[in-house]
């Protein structure tokens, strides 16, 4: 076997072994799965799992890696024809949203940020996925305003605030559903979003 057959086959195992991981994960909680979970989930061996991934956490990071770079996949993918920074921000809102509506998503984001606590691994790791957040939202906005169509407004702090308000309500719907609608509220905290960065 060469190198590139290898390459592809160690490539197509770990992503089979994470989206397994990611399955029991949701199903589980961290506490309770186990390496057998994962394979038993992927059809594999234990020993594949513990050949592919030297722990727990080490399946756990690539995880929560490959949610990250998912994310920024779909969004770049839904960008590329754009050059309007109004329509990129519609986007952002809408998928940030979205994922309130995917409750395996947050059960296994959840059990992340329990563990940012205890390890710093994994705090290291929840830090970058904020930080891919605030990245997006950053360029769209930076954009904006470079092409005078968003309000010359305090960068960081806008972001911080968009982020913050987008997961609060996420984490309070997923926490208690019956709580408010939330499919109107995220309408509404979009439009004033955009109420305060787009220029009349």
């Amino acid at each position: 076997m060469n190198e590139k057959n290898k390459s592809e086959i160690i490539n197509i195992r770990r992503s089979q072994l994470i989206k397994a991981a990611y399955r029991v994960l949701s199903k589980k909680g961290y506490h309770d799965f186990t390496i057998r979970d994962i394979a038993k989930e992927a059809d594999l061996s234990t020993g594949l799992v513990h050949y592919y991934f030297k722990n727990k956490q080490d399946l756990l990071v690539s995880v929560l890696k490959e949610i990250n770079e998912n994310i920024r996949k779909f969004l770049i993918k839904s960008y590329s024809d754009l050059d309007d920074p109004v329509e990129k921000l519609k986007i952002f809102m809408t998928h940030a949203f979205e994922l309130g509506n995917d409750e395996d998503y947050f059960k296994v984001i959840f059990d992340f940020w329990t563990l940012s606590k205890s390890s710093d691994r994994m705090h290291r790791t929840n830090k970058k996925l904020l930080k891919g957040y605030r990245d997006e939202c950053r360029s769209i906005i930076v954009e904006g305003i470079e092409k005078g169509v968003f309000n010359d407004i305090e960068v960081e702090y806008t972001v911080s605030v968009i982020i913050s308000v987008v997961q609060g309500m996420i984490i309070q719907y997923v926490v208690d559903r019956d709580a408010f609608d939330y499919d109107h509220y995220s309408k509404k905290v979009s439009k004033q979003i955009y109420n305060l960065l787009i220029k009349e």
